[in-house]
Formats: structure tokens, C-alpha cells, sequence
């Protein structure tokens, strides 16, 4: 409101020089087009990157909102589908190498039993032949042969089985656990995209409406910004005067600071004519009507400050 008010009083004040004395020449004034951007939805500003006459980039972040909640999430949806991958790799690969190990160690001791149980059955085989120890003695080195032979069989098969994936189905079902782990991660993502906004074109931050810990209501601009095109002059011309103005036409400007030989094309011109502003009524302007006409500047336009007087050369 503070600023409509202030761009009517200047216009008020311009608008006393409207005629051109006779050379052509009106004054009139830079008005900005900001975007106003804010979130999809509302919630609570954690962050603000930005501050009132910053320049940004397109891309550059602009503020984020409930940024420990959404952030957190994805942290969490991250460790979920890291530790969904290990499990699904192990079952993939079969044991690991020091579990394998293990297993090897038992092997070379079954085989070390195994040849003690050969010889012990060898003896007792001769000795039967010689009638020195009883069946029995030969039945029971034959027994432990065998027992020593089977337990060599089964950590082999152990050893082999150590080294082959998991069952289909239980590969199956990790699958499954990374496939949701990933879309809990995408989720997130989006989360965290949703509540953190950026420049969608490069410019100037005006004004910035809501600070960090305030809360944003849905629909509600959090900043704006004033992209380097996004800037026309305004100015009126009068009744007199108006058939030298016509869209399309080029217009020159000419300001303090501003660049020589400045063009603006002529986009708008009002069909409605409009009394000058009563505080600069005079005797000699009260009966005169003017026209408002808007023109884009061509070129560089950086130069251009919202609110600053300029002067137009008409065609």
C-alpha cells in the first residue's frame, strides 16, 4: 500500500511536466513487474537464503520449509534402501569369505580325523587277521571310519552350499524390499523438492514477506522478485499529442544513469482518457487530458530502477 501510494505521488509530481514544451519530450516513470513466488502448499519458513536486493541466479535456492522434518526423511528413506541393497547383495553372493573360512577349517579337521580313523582301521584289520583283538575291536575302528568319512561328505556339501546364492524366494522378497526402499526415497525427494523453493528466473529480490520460524498460509508469496525484463515505462501523453503514439513505435529514454541512445518499443496505449491528477491541477492544465501509454525498453534494462523518473522522447 506504502509503495501504490508513493508511485501515485510520483506520478502526481511527473505528470506537472507532462508537456513537451515543444520538443517532443514527456516524462515518465520505470515500473517493475516482480514475480511473487512462494510453496505449494503452506508451513513453516526454516530457511531463508535470500534478503531484499539480492541478485539470483535461476536455480538459486530461496528459502525451504519444515526443513528438519523433510530432511530427516530422506536421511531415513537413504539408510532404509542402503541397508535393503546389503542384504539383497549378500543373498546374492552366498556367504561371506571369513564365514567361508570358517567352514574350510572344518573341513581340513574332519580329513585330519578321517586319516587317523583310515590307519586306526588298517591296524585293527591286520591285528583281526592275526587273532589279537576281537571282532568287536575291528567293528568299532570300522564305525568310526565311517562316522569320520560321513562328516567329511557334509562339510564338503556345507563348503559348496556357503558358496551359492539364497533360495529364489527369499532373493525374491529383497528385491521387493529395495524396490520400496527406493520409492520411499523418491517420496522423500520430492518432499524435500516441494518444500524447498528456487528462482525460477534470475533477478533482484524486492521484498522479502515472511522470515525464518514464520508461517507460510497456503497461496501466500514468500518473496518477489524482479526479473531484468520484467520492467516498462509508464507515461502520459497528451490528447494533443497522442497521434505521434502508437504500438509498435520506439521511444526514446533518456534518465540519470542511464545508458545514451536507450529505445522502448510502445506495447499499451490506453483508449481511455483520463483528467490530470487533481494535485497538479493549474489553471492552464485543468481542462487538458492525457492517456496513458506503456512501453518495453529494448536492451539492457538493469539500468531501469522501479520508480525512477524518466524522460521520453516521443517519435
Amino acid at each position: 500500500m506504502k509503495r501504490s501510494l508513493l508511485l501515485g505521488l510520483l506520478v502526481a509530481a511527473l505528470l506537472g511536466g507532462c508537456g513537451d514544451g515543444g520538443h517532443g519530450t514527456v516524462q515518465g516513470y520505470v515500473e517493475g513487474e516482480p514475480l511473487l513466488v512462494g510453496p505449494k502448499s503452506g508451513g513453516q519458513v526454516s530457511r531463508l537464503a535470500v534478503d531484499s536486493g539480492d541478485a539470483v541466479k535461476q536455480g538459486d535456492l530461496l528459502f525451504i520449509l519444515d526443513a528438519d522434518t523433510v530432511l530427516a526423511r530422506r536421511e531415513q528413506a537413504k539408510a532404509r534402501l542402503a541397508q535393503a541393497k546389503a542384504q539383497l547383495e549378500n543373498l546374492l553372493k552366498g556367504k561371506r569369505p571369513e564365514e567361508i573360512a570358517v567352514v574350510d577349517a572344518q573341513v581340513r579337521e574332519a580329513e585330519a580325523r578321517l586319516a587317523v580313523a583310515k590307519q586306526d582301521f588298517e591296524r585293527a584289520k591286520t591285528l583281526l587277521a592275526n587273532r589279537v583283538v576281537s571282532q568287536k575291536a575291528y567293528d568299532n575302528a570300522k564305525g568310526d571310519l565311517d562316522v569320520a568319512e560321513a562328516e567329511v561328505q557334509r562339510l564338503k556339501r556345507e563348503r559348496r552350499t556357503a558358496q551359492m546364492p539364497a533360495r529364489s524366494d527369499e532373493i525374491e522378497a529383497a528385491k521387493g524390499e529395495v524396490a520400496a526402499a527406493q520409492g520411499a526415497l523418491a517420496e522423500a525427494e520430492t518432499a524435500v523438492r516441494e518444500r524447498s523453493v528456487f528462482a525460477p528466473r534470475a533477478g533482484v529480490i524486492q521484498d522479502v514477506y515472511f522470515r525464518e520460524g514464520e508461517v507460510v498460509g497456503e497461496g501466500r508469496p514468500v518473496v518477489s522478485l524482479l526479473p531484468p525484463d520484467n520492467r516498462k515505462v509508464l507515461f502520459f501523453v497528451p490528447e494533443a499529442r497522442l497521434a505521434r503514439v502508437k504500438r509498435g513505435e520506439t521511444v526514446g529514454i533518456g534518465c540519470d544513469g542511464c545508458p545514451s541512445g536507450l529505445d522502448a518499443r510502445v506495447t499499451f496505449v490506453s483508449n481511455q482518457a483520463e483528467f490530470t491528477p487533481p494535485v497538479i491541477f493549474s489553471v492552464q492544465t485543468r481542462d487538458k487530458l492525457v492517456y496513458k501509454v506503456e512501453a518495453v525498453p529494448e536492451g539492457d534494462r538493469r539500468a531501469l530502477k522501479p520508480g525512477q523518473p524518466v524522460d521520453v522522447t516521443l517519435p
